[in-house]
């Protein structure tokens, strides 16, 4: 079985890219980083790097292992962090991804509250969109998704709490052939973006499907909420949106939201976290936090 110790050599490889690099990340000698990789893929009976000339490629069997040490280390740094909150140490670090309307009115706010209690826990915030913002939540490497709520297809494994409905609406470019069109069975006809990747196809296309409608099918799509603006501004291209991003959005791009005579169904925006392990001290007043943030500004 392989040692605890070896967790960190294998992931510090995987970062560095070389067993030179490792041995720095690490503070150890080269032959001693060597020494635990071999110690640690003969205990696994596996060989999880290939070695190159430009220093280490993750084998084929490799990819998994790494995936496990990644949570292994995880829930052990969240059992240290628990066992020091639990003494009243204000520590530890909370990962948390958000979709761009939860970066604007959800994040700030909550983080403030938070850090009344908690003022020396570090947070990585990182963007995200579902389907694929839940997969780190499952495995436990990200501790809370805050965005729309997932399908009921993809709930397992998750403790999800809505939060607020968010309106939604249509924007293009300042100067579009669509500015003041309003019939969504025209613009379906359009050229859309969509926010995220094609796995959030559904999102889109269910807004049309349910008024009976034949649904677009974007040509573009971005992760980046800039991007997608900036592929909006001053075009023909169209993009369902979040309503409550579009003031703060036209005042620095050159979109306009159109008043569509078929209201759009809202999204529902909802925290996810992880149902089968357990949360600690910091998350469970950060999930506090966001809940008392959202009735602030939503109820």
């Amino acid at each position: 079985m392989m040692k605890a110790q070896h967790i960190d050599v294998l992931l510090a490889i995987e970062a560095a890219g070389s067993i030179r690099g490792a041995s720095k990340l690490l503070s150890k000698t080269q032959p001693a980083v060597t020494k635990s990789l071999r110690s640690a893929e003969n205990d696994l009976g596996v060989r999880v790097f290939n070695r190159a000339p430009s220093g280490v490629v993750v084998t084929a069997e490799g990819f998994p292992v790494l995936r496990r040490a990644k949570i292994i280390r995880a829930e052990l740094q969240r059992m240290q962090e628990e066992i020091a909150q639990n003494r009243g140490e204000g520590t530890g670090n909370l990962s948390v991804i958000v979709s761009p309307l939860a970066a604007h009115r959800i994040i700030s706010p909550a983080i403030e509250r938070f850090k009344r209690r908690f003022p020396q826990v570090n947070f990585q915030i990182s963007s995200g969109q579902e389907p694929f913002a839940f997969g780190p939540v499952r495995d436990g490497t990200v501790d809370m998704v805050i965005g729309p709520s997932p399908n009921l297809s993809e709930t397992f494994g998750l403790d999800v709490r809505h939060l607020f409905e968010a309106p939604i609406t249509v924007i293009t470019g300042g100067h579009s052939k669509w500015k003041g069109v309003g019939d969504l069975e025209e613009l379906a006809k359009g050229d859309w973006v969509m926010i995220g990747t094609r796995a959030r196809l559904p999102f889109l296309q269910d807004r049309f499907v349910e008024k009976g409608l034949a649904p677009p099918t974007p040509s573009v799509t971005a992760d980046s909420i800039s991007s997608v603006l900036s592929i909006i501004e001053d075009s023909n291209y169209l993009c369902t949106y979040p309503q409550l991003l579009v003031e703060v959005s036209r005042e620095k791009w050159g979109i306009v939201d159109l008043e569509v005579s078929d209201q759009l169904k809202p999204a529902d925006i909802a925290m996810a976290t992880s149902s089968e392990k357990p949360p600690t001290p910091a998350l469970k007043h950060f999930c506090d936090c966001v809940v008392q943030v959202a009735e602030d500004e939503f109820s």
